[in-house]
């Protein structure tokens, strides 16, 4: 469940902590005992979650801001600030991240001038936690507060290669901030302060979330992503950890080719790649602290693309230039950035790099897991997988991913069935990147329709009758998974409720350890939340179409909770807290 796509009574126009502690009480009733959730870093212009410019700061849409929540805000300043026409506005359609973020930040901005002068007991001991949180989160926060001030003074953009070159590193901005006056310098020390006491908030309420789901038997589920933004604290800060030549990304596959760019070359994420030799020198310590900071809020958390740290795809180019090449053949592309792109530390091509590779990322591996502690760590291993990954990963004990699409007969593309799953694994029907069950199915049942009116044609498209051919088989072998009648195909046209019912009891009736369900389909729902490779406006703001707390009041969802409730007893996963 992406926080952003929460609804609730009382949101500023995107989920949020108060969100998600109904989410998980909501999940405890249903009879769920993991919820997931995606990253939950600060985000940069694009608002992906996996590129955000913090690798330890939260983001400040996920805050939940009242005058009760929020210490130094008063009643008057929410209500000059959030008039219920402005609220209603932001709550309308997805998420508006530009106004979502501007008004929380001033709602934020008010508090903070009132916290900082308040006097009374109550206030000297917030200011106690407030001020211990700075020093116990120095080792990231000093940089990121700068940061975030300098990014105040360039625009509001976080693109420090094209700063002012006195702000272009630590050193230089701190040497700058020496030649200011008295005045200025406490100016911009406040301000370093309010995003520390933005983050102090975010930490507070993160971790009774934590303890919330604790207590409620509802273990929260993060997400680490394998990168960071180029244009982050992190990288501006430590850049000796990063080698800015490359663009990480993830090679051509069939399953994703969204557009002629993604299809041809890949998709290039734009994140710098890491110089794992420097970082083994100080025994890893910033991916260290990354680990047990998202362990702070989550008792299982996935890495999203663990095989980058078998070896990671990279391109020679950044994003920004994708277009040029899209167009160029390999040896046009070659010459005109000097290489190809490729794998690192080293391609899979033969034996020996192949165990270079495996040897490479299963002792950065065994970093995270000692790092993480009692937390569990699973492992996204889709896409272009090398043939040594998956059982690597078994023999660190690190869950993979299972997703019936993927999970095929070579010959027959047929689903195997969930039951041959290994047990330590993670089921499930989609990711935020996939389309929904429902999507698919609408999709197939479209291009099926369309080659059955094309057929009798004489000049009929043949690539349109072709994606119709294949939709059909699609349909069929999904109905064979899901162990539905397929004499005729007519009979489960509509996918609700029976090929949602059968698709979910399918899932949970896996070897797989951990089963989960995208809220989108659990609920039937063909919202998606990203498209990979296009960066597209409606990529991270889908909002789902209805208040958790108002669910029990709609007959057709009461009744996929009941389904889903009784499931969860019947295939045995109902779990005691």
């Amino acid at each position: 469940m992406p926080v952003f796509a929460l609804r609730s009574e009382d949101d500023l126009g995107a989920g949020d902590t108060k969100s998600l502690t109904v989410m998980v009480a909501w999940c405890a009733r249903a009879g769920f005992s993991v919820l997931q959730v995606l990253p939950i870093n600060e985000t940069s212009d694009d608002n992906s979650p996996y590129n955000a410019i913090s690798a330890n700061a939260l983001d400040i849409t996920t805050l939940h801001i009242t005058p009760e929540s929020v210490p130094g805000l008063t009643q008057k300043i929410y209500d000059e600030l959030c008039p219920p026409l402005t609220v209603e506005k932001l709550r309308q359609g997805p998420v508006q991240y530009g106004a979502v973020k501007k008004l929380k930040r001033e709602l934020c901005r008010w508090a903070f001038e009132r916290f900082e002068k308040a006097k009374s007991k109550v206030a000297d001991g917030q200011r106690g936690k407030f001020e211990q949180f700075i020093r116990d989160e120095k080792s990231w926060l000093a940089d990121y507060g700068l940061f975030r001030v300098l990014m105040e003074l360039n625009d509001g953009a976080p693109t420090w290669e094209r700063w002012l070159p006195e702000h272009r590193s630590p050193s230089a901005a701190r040497s700058w901030l020496a030649t200011l006056s008295k005045r200025e310098q406490t100016k911009l020390a406040g301000r370093e302060r309010f995003f520390a006491f933005v983050q102090w908030l975010l930490f507070t309420q993160w971790s009774a979330v934590r303890a919330d789901g604790d207590a409620r038997g509802v273990a929260l589920m993060g997400d680490i992503p394998f990168g960071v933004s180029r244009h982050s604290a992190d990288v501006w800060a430590r850049r000796e950890n990063f080698d800015l030549r490359w663009s990480g990304g993830a090679p051509p596959e069939p399953f994703f080719q969204p557009d002629e760019f993604t299809k041809k070359w890949g998709q290039n994420w734009g994140m710098p790649l890491y110089d794992w030799e420097f970082m083994a020198a100080d025994g890893h310590s910033w991916w260290r602290q990354r680990v047990r900071q998202v362990s702070r809020f989550f008792r299982i958390f996935r890495i999203d693309h663990i095989l980058g740290f078998y070896r990671c795809y990279a391109f020679p180019w950044r994003p920004e230039e994708n277009s040029v090449y899209t167009p160029l053949t390999v040896t046009e592309a070659k010459k005109k950035a000097g290489a190809l792109p490729r794998f690192f530390p080293r391609d899979d091509e033969t034996e020996e790099s192949c165990a270079a590779n495996r040897e490479h990322g299963e002792a950065l591996i065994e970093m995270l897991k000692d790092a993480a502690g009692d937390s569990i760590i699973v492992g996204e291993d889709l896409g272009v997988v090398p043939i040594y990954a998956r059982p690597s990963l078994a023999r660190l004990n690190v869950s993979g991913f299972k997703i019936p699409l993927f999970e095929r007969d070579e010959e027959s593309k047929e689903y195997l069935p969930p039951e041959e799953y290994p047990s330590l694994s993670v089921a499930t029907l989609a990711t935020h990147d996939h389309e929904t069950m429902a999507g698919m199915w609408a999709t197939w049942w479209r291009e099926f329709a369309r080659s059955r009116e094309l057929a009798g044609l004489p000049d009929a498209d043949g690539e349109l009758v072709q994606k119709g051919v294949y939709a059909s088989w699609e349909l069929y072998r999904t109905q064979r998974f899901c162990r539905l009648d397929d004499r005729t195909l007519l009979s489960v046209s509509d996918y609700e409720p029976a090929v949602r019912e059968a698709l979910c009891r399918r899932l949970l009736e896996s070897k797989s350890w951990l089963a989960t369900l995208m809220v989108t389909d659990l609920f039937g729902l063909k919202i998606r939340f990203n498209v990979p490779g296009p960066v597209a406006e409606s990529n991270w703001s889908e909002r789902l179409p209805f208040n958790m707390e108002a669910v029990a009041d709609d007959e057709r969802r009461r009744r996929i909770i009941e389904f889903i409730s009784g499931l969860i007893k019947r295939t045995g996963r109902k779990t005691e807290r």
